[in-house]
């Protein structure tokens, strides 16, 4: 993650070959070339598997409590169980995973979950089978909000548990420092998965092949950039899954992809919008179905640092981006243009019917006309005030990005056309970008990137926007914003919180100190055959894989 500087999940970076942005929603893409004897292990025989498109990329650290790549989160969603679990991340529809029922709230701090008695961990060593206790979910929250915050890098957010309890072995009692509206939406995020305190003594953080949960499927492989693939979980307490396994084969290339779907030895991909319809035309009768994805490119600034402490230039900035064309380039115009929530999340984003009528969201040419119109006005505005007009700007742009989407020097067009600016392209690793970021000790005035996005209001704002806010590198001190921000916090009401938070967002598209650009619709493809196959906003939700099948008895189906 560039922007959000470490407080999520991240993803791969972008792809070009498969015009998408790639996160929880893996891109375009084929089977991996794989080297000579080198082939994914196929579930055992029984019912069928299926095969899938997708990232297979990581950070190194397998513990699920540590990485910050979303897709092995999404790898490790088929394997771990949650106390919850999302049904819908866009509509914000919460279901229970290992609670027995959506817990008991004697006020609004404490949370009382019943456990599944009937969960177990996986039957591998050196859990072989055991059932899943409270004190395993009292220790996977403590090691994270009593552990080293350079290792739990979620640590701000699970600090906010004053105390958590195992009365018994299937009661569990958490208990809030203060009144937390998102905190049954951070026990379903993907950074709550639930570890046993045996793996911990394992080592298993560091170990890809040491991943045992008490989920649907059970862990079976994962090679770095290739494939990975997990099997069903026979003694699972849900309903055992229909399919026996699931492989997730790395992008590469459309061609192939078009070839593994033609001949069935691929069930579903995904791609972006030019490339579905290629492929649609190429292997008739694929079923079509997308999903907005979460992930965005986005800027940022310092609002100390002139001339960004001054808001005029910022929001002539933000003004003269033009969003159209960065879908069109980006996304093959399949996408669409974000208020700080990305669209997608659409529980709290602004909606299109309002954003469309805000400077820099207006549609069509005479809309572009009256955005450079307006972002001029600001920037004079500004110079009228005495302020020397800016003839040079510096952007800092996380080197994939640029590389590949050239987002920085489009960004640069479009300021130079809107401003007669000359902006400076200075591309950074994303390592390099993130820490200089986060050091107090620099100053990073304008940066440009992919940002994962969020699930959870909060996510998008406490962090980012509060002054103590501990991804708050836009140096942002404000009151009046501080004190609506907390208030949604301790807002339990659904629709009251959900307007708090359009309020927050319209502050701000004025204030303009992060801007959410673009967020992409991606297309996911499947055979006539493929059953319930889910899709959601962010990786995290391939639990729901559980509930994929597959017709054996379509005329389409082709054992393999």
């Amino acid at each position: 993650m560039v922007l959000s500087c470490g407080g999520g999940s991240t993803s791969p970076s972008p792809t070009a070959s498969t015009g998408t942005t790639g996160t929880q929603t893996p891109p375009a893409g084929p089977t991996a070339t794989l080297g000579p004897g080198v082939t994914p292990t196929r579930p055992p025989a029984g019912p069928p598997s299926l095969t899938m498109t997708g990232f297979v990329v990581g950070d190194g650290q397998f513990d699920p409590h540590r990485t910050q790549v979303g897709t092995l989160q999404g790898q490790q969603a088929f394997v771990y169980s949650r106390l919850l679990s999302y049904e819908d991340q866009a509509a914000n529809i919460l279901r229970t995973d290992l609670a027995t029922a959506m817990p008991q709230q004697p006020d609004e701090l404490t949370y009382v979950f019943k456990l599944n008695p009937a969960a177990r961990w996986h039957d591998v060593s050196p859990l072989d089978g055991r059932q899943v206790t409270a004190e395993d979910v009292v220790h996977s929250f403590d090691r994270q909000r009593l552990g080293d915050r350079s290792v739990f890098v979620r640590q701000s957010r699970w600090s906010n548990i004053a105390s958590i309890d195992a009365p018994d072995s299937e009661t569990v009692i958490i208990t809030t420092a203060e009144p937390l509206a998102p905190m049954l939406n951070w026990l379903a995020d993907p950074t709550a998965m639930i570890v046993a305190p045996e793996m911990d003594a394992s080592g298993f953080s560091a170990e890809p092949d040491g991943q045992v949960g008490s989920g649907p499927f059970r862990w079976l492989e994962w090679t770095e950039g290739e494939f990975a693939s997990v099997i069903r979980n026979e003694e699972w307490f849900g309903s055992a899954p229909a399919l026996a396994g699931i492989t997730v084969l790395h992008a590469e290339n459309a061609s192939e992809v078009v070839a593994d779907l033609r001949v069935k030895d691929l069930d579903a991909a995904f791609v972006g919008r030019t490339q579905a319809d290629a492929m649609k035309e190429a292997v008739p009768g694929l079923v079509e179905s997308h999903v907005g994805n979460a992930l965005f490119f986005g800027m940022r600034f310092t609002t100390s640092a002139p001339p960004f402490n001054d808001v005029r230039v910022r929001t002539a900035l933000a003004i003269a981006m033009n969003r159209t064309e960065m879908i069109d380039i980006f996304f093959d115009g399949s996408g669409d243009r974000s208020g700080w929530v990305s669209w997608p999340v659409s529980h709290w984003a602004l909606p299109f019917s309002e954003l469309s009528e805000w400077p820099g969201y207006r549609l069509g040419s005479g809309g572009r006309a009256q955005d450079i119109q307006d972002a001029r006005q600001q920037m004079d505005a500004y110079v009228a005030d005495g302020n020397e007009r800016p003839t040079t700007l510096e952007l800092h742009v996380e080197q994939t990005s640029e590389e590949t989407f050239s987002l920085g020097s489009l960004i640069a067009r479009h300021v130079g056309q809107a401003l007669g600016i000359e902006v400076t392209i200075n591309p950074l690793p994303v390592e390099e970008l993130v820490g200089r970021l986060l050091d107090p000790r620099q100053t990073l005035p304008w940066v440009a990137g992919p940002d994962s996005g969020w699930l959870d209001l909060d996510d998008w704002l406490y962090p980012y926007f509060h002054s103590a806010g501990v991804q708050n590198s836009f140096a942002l001190r404000n009151e009046d914003l501080d004190a609506l921000i907390v208030a949604q916090r301790a807002q339990f009401n659904p629709d009251d919180r959900r307007n708090l938070g359009l309020d927050i967002q319209r502050q701000l598209l004025q204030i303009n100190a992060g801007i959410n650009l673009v967020s992409e619709r991606v297309v996911a493809l499947s055979q006539p055959y493929v059953r319930a196959f889910p899709l959601d906003i962010t990786d995290g939700y391939q639990d729901r894989f559980a509930r994929c099948w597959v017709d054996v008895e379509d005329p389409s189906y082709r054992k393999r």
